[in-house]
């Protein structure tokens, strides 16, 4: 069994009699925090999550908690109890005995260490599960709503690129999203959620909410929260929190890979108790976005392969990141192909580059077995699964492996990754990797034996980069690659998405009341 950690602090809950009782405002901590990708080809097993105990949680500086910790620790009045938190690298459909696993730990969990006053949920909001025909963020949430009972008021925090359900709304309290894009702000996120349901302990109130779904499809790489019109959109969330009786507004841009009915962008409002604020709010915010629409393009600088590989390593400031964003792991893509590697490898003015976070278990296992100062002959493309497989052979010597890679502290999605291998090819070095990995910080790299800033450029399998790599970054260069992740969003098959979206559909006429829903 999980254990949780209580952390005790005390209020004083007054009668009417104006005597006082010494209490405990005890609110817990959950969540199974997994963005799935459907077209991914490769399931999101038990083995890939990676699972947080309570102490692990207030110990562990983990993503979203910490943020819903600290907010918790101010008051002297409450009892933070952190009870299970899952996570894993976004990938295909998770499977169901998995997804049962986590679920029914954490209600028993609840029912062990219950009753609690409060509720804090920290997930993605695309969750997706082999064989679950509803949302799957939907049916976690309602089965922890229905465990604790209707009166115990729950926090929800989500990802942004996250989508919302009506039946999801009804069983949150108050909620939470991150407002930047790449993610800077998950502590801010985790200590608005808790603040929103501490004032909702303490004084009875009842929030309103209300949603209205628009029919766009937003890839995360079109809404960076430093440019147009993310910018402008998320930057005025506070106005809209300012307004009188309002709690929290709100944007979800959804996943927009995934072929589901669920699939659209949320703008969500939530008021301290009147319905017709949060309709306002939630209505006006929709009008904002949709004003907007068109302008949900890359503004980054993009390349076709083979032309951004050359600015990458003609750039003269280093180093250049390059992301192979066809095939970005951190949105769910399973890392297999090596499309950009022979793009590298054919053209002799390529040089002094890195391309790193290869899926190729089989051939990890090759190189892992000869060790290093071997020279192997590989075949890139045998173990694509995402596109055609290729048979493009190459020798390469093996600078650097290992059966485990070891992260320090918290890292996005997990701390330990499986068997790896560094090789070398002439002027390319290039890394793989037993299970799918997102190398978005620069310890990834130093755990390699690669220095993240001294050579030339880096491919890395994203979109946008992560924060501690756009930090040490001096040219980002974003790969229109081919892949499951690709960005062009028609050219997607679409069986299940309500027809008309924006930019699938284009001339349609479109009414926020007929698409809000809440209270």
């Amino acid at each position: 069994m999980v254990s949780p950690v209580s952390i005790p602090l005390t209020f004083f809950r007054e009668f009417s009699s104006g005597q006082f009782e010494s209490q405990r405002m005890r609110i817990a901590i959950v969540g199974l925090s997994i963005e799935i990708m459907l077209a991914s080809p490769v399931p999101t097993t038990w083995d890939a999550i990676q699972h947080y105990t309570g102490k692990e949680m207030s110990e562990g500086d983990v993503w979203m908690v910490r943020g819903m910790l600290a907010r918790m620790a101010e008051d002297g009045d409450v009892e933070a109890v952190p009870l299970y938190w899952a996570t894993a690298l976004p990938g295909g459909p998770l499977e169901l005995s998995a997804y049962r696993e986590v679920k029914d730990r954490t209600l028993a969990l609840i029912d062990e260490h219950g009753p609690f006053d409060g509720m804090l949920i920290a997930n993605h909001g695309a969750l997706e599960v082999q064989g679950l025909d509803v949302d799957a963020d939907t049916d976690f949430i309602r089965a922890v709503r229905n465990a604790l009972g209707p009166d115990v008021p729950i926090g929800l925090s989500l990802d942004l690129h996250g989508d919302m359900t009506p039946e999801l709304l009804d069983a949150a309290t108050v909620i939470s999203v991150l407002r930047t894009a790449p993610h800077r702000d998950d502590r801010q996120t985790g200590y608005r959620t808790a603040d929103q349901l501490i004032r909702v302990i303490r004084t009875g109130i009842t929030p309103k909410k209300s949603v209205v779904s628009l029919p766009i499809l937003v890839p995360g790489e079109t809404a960076v929260t430093a440019l147009e019109p993310a910018k402008s959109l998320y930057g005025a969330l506070p106005e809209y929190d300012s307004v009188p009786g309002m709690m929290e507004a709100n944007i979800l841009v959804g996943f927009a890979w995934n072929d589901r009915p669920w699939t659209a962008v949320s703008a969500i409002a939530v008021s301290d108790g009147d319905a017709e604020v949060a309709r306002a709010q939630a209505t006006r915010l929709a009008q904002a976005i949709w004003a907007r629409r068109a302008d949900f393009n890359l503004k980054m600088e993009t390349a076709e392969v083979r032309h951004g590989l050359r600015l990458a390593v003609e750039c003269a400031e280093r180093p250049v990141f390059v992301s192979d964003s066809g095939d970005n792991t951190t949105a769910g893509a399973a890392g297999d192909l090596t499309l950009v590697l022979q793009a590298a490898l054919e053209d002799e003015q390529v040089r002094d580059i890195v391309i790193a976070g290869i899926t190729a278990p089989e051939t990890v296992r090759r190189l892992v077995q000869a060790g290093v100062g071997s020279t192997v002959e590989i075949e890139l493309g045998s173990e694509h699964l995402s596109r055609p497989k290729t048979a493009y052979r190459v020798n390469v010597l093996v600078e650097a492996c290992g059966e485990e890679l070891v992260l320090p502290g918290f890292q996005p999605y997990r701390s330990r990754e499986g068997a790896w291998a560094k090789v070398r090819s002439g002027n390319v070095i290039a890394t793989f990797h037993a299970n799918a990995i997102g190398i978005t910080t620069p310890h990834h790299f130093l755990a390699m034996d690669i220095d993240p800033t001294m050579h030339k450029a880096y491919v890395v399998k994203l979109g946008y980069l992560h924060p501690q790599l756009e930090d040490i970054s001096a040219r980002h260069i974003l790969l229109l690659s081919d892949g499951t992740s690709q960005l062009d969003m028609t050219r997607l098959q679409w069986n299940v998405l309500p027809r008309p979206t924006y930019p699938l559909d284009k001339d349609f006429a479109w009414d926020a009341q007929a698409r809000i829903y809440g209270d």
